[in-house]
């Protein structure tokens, strides 16, 4: 095919329609697996290449056949959290799409082009995904990148800055400018190692807790979710966010040993059932779960409300008007 623009145009408007369709394919696909692995992620984004876009490229690459050599006329872009991420996250793409191929931008890059580090996979949807409905785009080539958070910010920061390579950088700010991705690159390593950290903290509260029976004393969202799991491992846990709104309702009313803050929830647990016997909590939201229990936060901030009447007065002035335990059942899954 010809480079010529008036052509190339008119045949990137006839097939901008089969693009969209294969992104909104994309996404539901890598959202379905990702979403299903457990893999916890910043963001997934899909776009159809530009009209603009292809034209800046295929004159740049003189490209010779340019809808079979421009291989990301369909992108998505996976956003996550750790570096650890990236392997699973592979695993994932090669799972569900045909890889053809697999550019490692992090480990074949060197440290200058932080900015622009990605692992690159070109696909096509995967044999699995047959008739009708494919049938217009099963053939067709994308281009799926994958980042870190750090990775996704510094290469838009430097999009926005207008610095496309490294002959792009004016020399006044070239030293900083390495120096800000070298800085970077240790921040995303250092993240690495604190989630480590945090996992490690998280099983060794459980294991001192639930499983040996330890003494401990810290109030922390690891000792509490612990605490939670031995006390009621029979009920839907509570997402990070409640656990640790519960740490803060317990330290600012006092709290400041675990063990006393576990005897009082043993305490009001007698009274906290017959509560949800009499006037079971119900989901506010239609996708929720409700079977008329609290989960382990909402039990345990009842058993306190009973064990100590004062701290029904502090949750009712933290919730303002509204009755304390109205709210607790709308937190219910």
């Amino acid at each position: 095919m010809r480079n010529n623009n008036e052509e190339l145009t008119s045949t990137f408007k006839s097939q901008e329609g089969k693009y969209r369709d294969l992104c909104n394919e994309i996404s539901y696909s890598l959202s379905r697996e990702i979403g299903s692995s457990g893999i916890k992620i910043h963001s997934i984004s899909t776009r159809p290449k530009t009209l603009e876009s292809f034209l800046e490229k295929v004159n740049r690459k003189q490209y010779a056949d340019p809808f079979t050599q421009c291989e990301d006329l369909g992108a998505a872009r996976v956003v996550c959290l750790f570096m650890s991420d990236l392997v699973k996250i592979r695993e994932v793409i090669e799972n569900t799409f045909q890889v053809l191929s697999h550019h490692d931008k992090i480990q074949d890059g060197d440290a200058s082009s932080f900015g622009y580090m990605s692992q690159h996979y070109i696909c096509r949807l995967s044999s699995e995904n047959s008739g009708p409905r494919y049938d217009h785009i099963g053939g067709l080539k994308f281009e799926i990148q994958v980042r870190t958070i750090l990775m996704d910010a510094w290469a838009n920061i430097s999009h926005y800055l207008s610095y496309k390579n490294e002959d792009s950088i004016p020399h006044t700010v070239t030293r900083d400018f390495h120096a800000l991705s070298g800085l970077l690159f240790v921040a995303d390593r250092q993240f690495e190692l604190l989630a480590d950290t945090a996992l490690r903290s998280a099983a060794n509260a459980e294991n001192e807790i639930v499983h040996s029976g330890a003494e401990v004393s810290d109030i922390n969202g690891d000792t509490l979710t612990a605490l939670l799991l031995k006390l009621f491992s029979d009920r839907d846990p509570s997402s990070a966010f409640d656990v640790s709104d519960l740490v803060q309702d317990a330290r600012n009313f006092g709290y400041t040993d675990l063990r006393d803050l576990s005897r009082d929830i043993e305490a009001g647990l007698p009274a906290a059932l017959q509560d949800e016997i009499d006037d079971p909590p119900h989901a506010i939201f239609p996708d929720d779960k409700d079977d008329g229990r609290y989960n382990r936060v909402g039990i345990a901030r009842t058993c306190l409300t009973h064990a100590k009447p004062e701290f029904l007065t502090m949750m009712r002035k933290k919730w303002g008007t509204r009755n304390f335990l109205e709210h607790e059942a709308e937190l219910e899954d």
